[in-house]
């Protein structure tokens, strides 16, 4: 018999709690429930969740505060923050915290068993981008041991900074769409903000451009998408 999906919630809200847990049982997802991010903290490694979905306020530490705990537990277990905050920054915040997805209050019963099976199925792919070592200049990234360095110096990326890296990587001096990197990175069911990809090329230029705000490596093609430039290309001015 297959064992059953385990989604972890970590809200003190009650009714959210019983709503959600509600929900995904009658879809056969088994729920691990926790009022309190620390008791969710402790309770980690037992639940062996293959999801957690997690609200922003939370009465001991914030949601993202405690995603990042979990990022050091666990890179792969995909999360789902809930929020009532949608601005722009807050959404960098939670993403920036480790989270795969957000989802914003009040949502439908429609809309977040369609994100929490959508992340489900983007963790169970097999990744599809060769594992071979890239190079690109002194930009090295090497996939079997998760390393990236710049000048033989190494670069902490996240599990999302890394694998668009190597899509810009390997298609070096290749512009790429917004939708050829969500598909390739966040996968073609993604449902999120599609902003999500320059938040991510953002972050990606604070780590690997000398001047962040004036990137050479790094390119936004106008009306385009974006593109890795490889020496060559830059030193003709692109």
């Amino acid at each position: 018999m297959q064992d059953l999906k385990r989604v972890m919630i970590v809200d003190d809200d009650e009714t959210i709690i019983e709503t959600l847990t509600y929900n995904l049982k009658r879809l056969g997802f088994e729920v691990v429930p926790f009022k309190r991010s620390m008791d969710a903290l402790s309770g980690l490694e037992d639940a062996a969740p293959d999801l957690i979905v997690i609200d922003w306020m939370l009465p001991d530490l914030t949601g993202p505060e405690v995603v990042k705990l979990i990022r050091e537990r666990s890179v792969d277990v995909p999360i789902l923050m809930l929020t009532g905050r949608s601005s722009p920054n807050d959404v960098a915040t939670g993403l920036s915290s480790g989270a795969d997805d957000y989802l914003a209050k009040p949502f439908s019963k429609i809309e977040f068993t369609a994100r929490v099976q959508a992340l489900l199925r983007r963790s169970g792919k097999s990744d599809t981008i060769s594992s071979a070592q890239l190079r690109v200049g002194d930009l090295i990234l090497d996939d079997d041991a998760k390393r990236v360095t710049l000048e033989g110096n190494k670069i902490e990326l996240s599990p999302k900074e890394f694998k668009l890296l190597k899509v810009l990587m390997k298609n070096a001096d290749k512009t790429l769409s917004t939708d050829v990197l969500l598909n390739k990175v966040w996968g073609a069911d993604y449902s999120g903000d599609v902003k999500t990809v320059a938040v991510h090329m953002r972050w990606l230029r604070q780590k690997l451009e000398k001047d962040p705000k004036n990137p050479v490596l790094l390119e936004t093609v106008q009306r385009s998408g974006y593109r890795l430039n490889t020496p060559s290309r830059i030193g003709q001015g692109h």
